[in-house]
Parts: structure tokens; sequence; C-alpha cells
């Protein structure tokens, strides 16, 4: 049987090169059959070479045909030397089946002919084709979207001996959804100086390959990136040479109760959770940045040129949103919450991913012992990480700096974006530090300790008298004309404090200030969660003069039903909305519509979380009033307004 393929591969060696050169050489009009007699002849000579090697499977490749049509098959001319329109046919169905789409140029660019599988592929019928500009007709892209067939012309023009050779480009075709194919193309030396285009379709193998790239380098059941994948990555960032300069940031995450729905609910509950709380990571990182599962209940995250304050910042949204996260199964709800290191990092080759991974989840323990539920920065200080050994007692700790003054006020300012005249103060949002240890801790750090404690009331009457006597010190009602106004934050626990309005009041009378200046903030899921106190609250401190906003709303469900029953002047617009203005339509609804609603009730809006120009522009637009984040204005001491105010004034001018 090998005696009789060989026999007719070499037939049609023979015949087919032997009757295109003779149509060739006589100048026939007809260009097309002296190619594909041609293009049939080579394709037999590659099928002798695969016979004579042994490993040419007919039945594989010719999957429609008998062996005994082959066998039998003798090439036909008719009386004009042309083969018949059997022959062509026969020839057209081999050629598609080894090589796919063929289309002929002349030396001009006008299409000569194309198979019935081009016809397939770029939508046009050889009758609509021929005669066309090959330019109007077949439209390829590499992978930078720039159009290859000017490209190969003028390639052939200049180099006609040249073969091209191009792997999977996209094809674009008249109708219907792109197409990825491999393209070759080849001069045949003829009157007509006609070039070859060759197409393959690899859509289906593309598919198949990304389907198989995706199982390998992804967590089956989160669908995020693997170790073995995400270290590779780390791995080419870490030891960049291209010598441009970046700044990047790699995180370690622990989920901080995870063993407890496990052991409780069973490992379909915790691989339920661990789905959701993966889908939140993605959600509140940039499009450029990386997530893996790095096994267990462990995740990294790759902050790509990222400095560590904006890492800070996005780490600190997605605690919040983990905070307010609730994992329910069958009728049991649980509170997850993350403890987050972080580390800063410079390419260079002679940095490790050992070091940068061992440094990461030192960071990460560290967070762990000061209390969970927070983030930690590794510092390169040995000192950071003496809290490893040992618990710290914050009840301890929190009574020291109360009954010191060792807390440290910082406010951060908030940016007007529809110009100043017609806001005649400047608003600034008062935030709590605590030093501790040579560092300086942010509210995430120590205030859910606080808050387990029940400290937290404590904590905010600290907070009040401070402002006040700072107000009163310094003589902060007015400069050059413009008044500040200082936004305090209630906790829950003050909320509910029966007290508190009195300690306020009294407060307020023995400093002698205006309880315009000051306006307190409270969240509105403790505004829902305690709506009666918090009515009562909010109608004492504003008939007393103060004014109110309703913070991170947005988060409920039913916010619309409680805001009309709250002497409020501001809505803070719930941050993880402003984070992914720009990317996330709905998100930008979300703001509109709040924005609309603050419109109807006469209150002013406030978005915070704002980091970078994009976004400000987009809440601009949308006629947001306020900005908030650091790309308005970073946090700094309380102390620096009792400055001359004409450095914050004028920066915030310039950015409204």
């Amino acid at each position: 049987m090998r005696f009789f393929k060989t026999l007719f591969s070499l037939t049609l060696l023979v015949v087919g090169l032997g009757v295109g050169a003779w149509q060739s050489i006589h100048g026939s009009t007809n260009t097309s059959p002296a190619i594909l007699w041609i293009l049939l002849g080579l394709l037999a000579a590659q099928t002798l070479v695969l016979l004579l090697r042994g490993d040419f499977n007919w039945g594989r490749d010719f999957r429609t045909a008998t062996q005994k049509d082959f066998d039998n098959y003798t090439p036909k001319l008719n009386t004009e030397g042309y083969t018949t329109a059997e022959e062509h046919s026969a020839t057209e169905w081999i050629l598609e089946e080894l090589a796919g789409g063929i289309i002929t140029v002349s030396g001009e660019g006008e299409i000569i002919y194309l198979n019935k599988s081009a016809e397939v592929l770029i939508g046009y019928t050889h009758e609509e084709a021929a005669g066309k500009a090959i330019y109007d007709i077949v439209h390829i892209e590499d992978p930078q979207g720039k159009a290859i067939v000017p490209r190969v012309m003028e390639v052939h023009r200049v180099h006609p001996q040249h073969l091209l050779q191009f792997g999977q480009v996209k094809l674009i075709p008249k109708t219907g959804e792109a197409r990825y194919v491999e393209l070759h193309t080849t001069h045949l030396h003829d009157p007509a100086n006609t070039l070859v285009f060759i197409f393959r379709d690899v859509t289906a193998d593309r598919k198949v390959i990304n389907r198989l790239y995706q199982q390998a380098s992804h967590d089956a059941l989160t669908g995020l990136m693997n170790r073995r994948s995400f270290e590779e990555y780390l791995e080419q960032v870490a030891h960049d040479d291209s010598g441009v300069l970046k700044t990047h940031v790699l995180v370690s995450i622990d989920l901080d109760n995870f063993k407890i729905v496990n052991d409780t609910c069973g490992h379909q509950a915790g691989d339920e959770l661990l789905k959701q709380v993966a889908h939140i990571f993605q959600r509140f990182v940039r499009q450029t940045d990386k997530v893996a599962r790095m096994g267990g209940d462990e995740f990294a995250i790759f902050l790509e040129n990222c400095a560590l304050e904006k890492a800070r910042t996005i780490m600190d949204s997605i605690l919040i949103e983990m905070r307010n996260f609730r994992f329910s199964w069958e009728g049991k709800i649980f509170t997850v919450t993350a403890s987050i290191g972080l580390v800063e990092f410079i390419p260079a080759p002679e940095l490790t991913l050992k070091t940068l991974f061992a440094d990461a989840d030192k960071a990460c323990y560290t967070a762990k012992a000061l209390g969970r539920n927070q983030t930690f920065a590794h510092l390169n200080s040995e000192d950071v990480y003496q809290s490893e050994q040992r618990h710290t007692d914050w009840s301890k700790v929190l009574e020291k700096a109360l009954e010191n003054d060792r807390f440290i006020l910082f406010v951060q300012p908030i940016m007007p974006l529809q110009g100043t005249t017609q806001f005649p103060y400047h608003q600034y949002e008062v935030l709590l530090r605590l030093p501790f240890r040579k560092h300086l801790l942010s509210p995430g750090s120590f205030l859910p300790a606080a808050d387990r404690l029940d400290m937290m009331t404590r904590i905010d009457r600290w907070i009040i008298r401070k402002v006040l006597e700072m107000v009163t010190t310094n003589n902060l009602r007015s400069k050059e004309g413009i008044e500040p106004r200082l936004m305090i934050n209630l906790s829950s626990q003050a909320v509910q404090d029966p007290e508190l309005f009195a300690f306020i009041q009294a407060e307020i009378t023995k400093q002698n200030v205006n309880p315009s200046l000051l306006c307190f903030e409270i969240a509105e899921s403790v505004a829902i969660a305690n709506f009666v106190q918090t009515k009562r609250l909010m109608k004492a401190l504003h008939a007393l003069g103060c004014h109110l906003v309703l913070d991170d709303f947005g988060s409920g469900f039913s916010s619309l039903n409680y805001v009309r029953d709250l002497p409020l002047s501001y809505l803070k617009i719930d941050g993880n909305f402003v984070h992914n203005l720009v990317s996330n339509p709905v998100d930008a609804a979300m703001i509109k519509a709040v924005h609309e609603v603050g419109q109807v009730m006469n209150l002013l809006t406030i978005a915070e979380l704002v980091e970078d120009a994009e976004t400000l522009e987009r809440l601009r637009g949308i006629g947001v009033d306020f900005a908030q984040g650091y790309y308005c204005g970073k946090p700094f001491p309380f102390k620096h307004l009792c400055a001359p105010m004409n450095g914050a004034v004028s920066s915030m001018s310039k950015m409204a």
C-alpha cells in the first residue's frame, strides 16, 4: 500500500510542476490553474517526504477521501492543455484541506483568485473580491493593531524572493467576529508577478491553548493566579533591567477567621468563602495589579508601579469592605476579616523572591499580632517585629494613651469641586493616630481593639475635647475671612451614649466655640443599626448649630427610607463606589444617583478615596460638590493648621 501512495505522490509532483510550468511559460491568460498545479506539486513533494519517512497518516490528513479514489486517480487535461472542471475542483479541495484559505494577488495589488476557505474567512465571495485592491478586502492586524497587508506588499515589491510568515494575527472579516490566523506569503515568478497569501484559521487552537494556560496558571477554585504563575511573574518584575525606575508593592494577606468557618460548616463552606473573598480582592485592585491564591486561606497581591501610601489606600478600602462583609452558610452568619502585610521594593539584580516573600509575611504576622483586621508595612527594622513574640495588651496601651494624651490628631483636607465662592470655608476631616513602638499607627490598627474593649466612647470624647481646645487655643475661628469646618467621626458606641450630647454641649460652651465650625460624621451602617438614637442625637446637634454628615452613604440597601428623617448637611459617598468610578459604569451610576438624591434634599455631596486626576474630573462632571483623598490632599498634623493657612488655602485653590 505504501508503494502505491509513493507512486501517487510522484505522479502529482511531476504532473503538477510540469503542467504549471508549461502554462506559465506559454503565457496562459488563466493564472489560477497554473498556480494551483504548482502548489499541488509542492504539496505532493512534501507528502512524498513524509511517506518516505514513514510518519504520514493518509487517513488522518485526507479524512473524507478513500484510498481507492487516490490509487485510481489520474490527472486529466482538456484539449487546450488546461485542467478540466473536475480536476480543478479536486485540486482546490486538496489545497483547502492542507493549506486553508488561499488568495492570489497581482503585482499591482489586485485580487486574482480566492478559494472557498478564503471566502469564508474574509466574508467576500470570489466574484465580489476579484479585481479589487487587497487593501480594501483583506484586513489583518498585528498584536499592536497595525495593518499587515500594506507591509507585506511593500516587502514583496522590494524583495520578491522573501517568504513571510506571521503567527496568530487578527483577521477582521467583512461581517462577524474577528478570527486569528497564521499567515504565510510567497511569490510566484510568473508573468502576472503573482503574490500568494495562505491562511490557516487557528482561532479554535488559540482558545484551546488559552484554556490550557488558564488551567495551568490559575487556581481552580477561585480563578486567581496560582502560586507558580504569580512567582514567575514577580521574578521577571523583580529583576527588570529596563532602566526605568519603578516602585512596586508586594502584599501578603491572611484571613483571620477562616478556620472557624471551615471547622463549623465544613470544607464546602470554606471553599465558597474563599471564592467570595477572592472576588472582593479583584474588585478593589487596579486592572494592572495581580491577585493570587498562594494556598489555603493565604493570598498575595502585586501592586505594579505603586508607592507604599497608594498601596495602603487600596488595602484600606479592601479592609473596609471586609469589615462590612458577612458570610452566610445554612443560617449561620460569620464575620471574616484579614491581616495584611506590605513590602515596598524597587527592582534590582540582587533582589530575591525569598527575601520579598519573607518580608511581606513578617509584616502580615505583625498585623495579626497587633490585633488582626489591619495592614502593616515592612520597614526594614528588627524592632518592628518584636510584637511577633508576644500579644499586645491593647487595653493598657489605649488606657495610657487616654490618660497621658498620647493620641495625635491629624486632619485631611476636603476639596471643593464646583468653585470656592459657593463655599466660604475650608473643610477638614479629623483623624486619629497613635504613636506605638517608634511608629505612628493609623486608626485601622487600634480602633478595632478599642471597639472590642468598649473604649470607643471615651476615645470619641477625647477627640471632641481636644479639637475644641485647639480651636480655642489657636484662634481657628476665622483666618482671612475663611472659616475652617472640622468633621469629627462618631462611633456606634458614642451614638448609643445617652450622655454624649450633654458632653458636647458643655464643651462647646466651656471653650466658647461657634457650633457651626463642627460637623459630626456618622456612618450609614451605624445610623441604620441605631436609628432611634442617631435621629435623637442628630436633631439635638442640629438644634445646637452643628452640621451633620451621613458617612459611607450608599453601602446600605434601605438608605432613602432614613435620610429624609435626619437633619443632614452632607452625604459622603461610599469610597467603594469612588474607587472604581472610571472603570465601572455601575459605580458611576451609583454616584450620580446619590448626588441627585442630595440635590433634591438640598444636601451637599462629598466623594472620598479620590486617588487620581481622572476620577476627580469625572466627579466634577457629575456635579459632586467636594472630594477627599490622597490626590486632593494627604493627612497632616492638626497643629499645622495653627500655622498660617495661606499654604493650605492656596494649594487647594490651585487644585480647584
